[in-house]
């Protein structure tokens, strides 16, 4: 896939690429954030010893910098996004001809993914785009493959985790087994008085 780069990001590739010897294939600037995707095992060469070309470029442009590696492989480059934080689990589904890529994650690392105003997260999909045929990330919180979804006064709220699961269908359970014991006595009681 071919990507449109700016002549900013065309000079900070160039001097990153100078600084590290790793061949940089993308570069993404916003307001306080730098990221290189870099060629597949690359990553080494990129962050450098101790991470002293991270810091050096830190220094150089006055923004975070992060160091994505590229991957042939979906699963592992959506994977190396979200690097360091580790996803529990990534798939892929079609809707409406579009490719989604769906990442489960353990509730700690939401807020880290997300990010402020959901700035991470949409980061994560214009690189994405930019390199796959992903159109959209969604973000599943907790251990369940698909969200529990529960209507309260007329909006739909997401349950993301089992525990809520399990404990919402033991209540069902117990409501269940009341109303059958009520209609267990209701038949004793009936037929005690057609006897008498």
């Amino acid at each position: 896939m071919k990507v449109r780069l700016t002549t900013e990001e065309i000079m900070k590739i160039g001097y990153f690429e100078k600084l590290s010897g790793a061949t940089v294939i993308d570069c993404i600037c916003d307001d306080d954030r730098i990221v290189f995707v870099v060629k597949e095992g690359d990553i080494g060469a990129a962050i450098g010893k101790g991470g002293e070309n991270v810091k050096t470029a830190m220094e150089k442009f006055g923004k975070k910098i992060d160091i994505i590696e590229y991957s042939s492989d979906l699963k592992k480059f959506i994977k190396n996004i979200f690097a360091p934080i580790e996803l529990e689990d990534v798939w892929f589904k079609k809707i409406n001809g579009e490719l989604i890529a769906y990442v489960r994650i353990n509730p700690k690392f939401r807020r880290a993914v997300i990010g402020n105003r959901g700035r991470n997260i949409e980061r994560a999909v214009q690189i994405a785009r930019r390199h796959t045929d992903v159109k959209n990330i969604r973000v599943i919180v907790g251990n369940r493959r698909r969200p529990f979804r529960k209507r309260f006064g007329g909006k739909k709220v997401l349950r993301d985790t089992s525990k809520e699961s399990v404990e919402m269908q033991a209540q069902a359970t117990k409501t269940e087994e009341t109303n059958t014991e009520q209609q267990q006595t209701e038949t004793t009681n009936t037929t005690t008085e057609e006897n008498q």
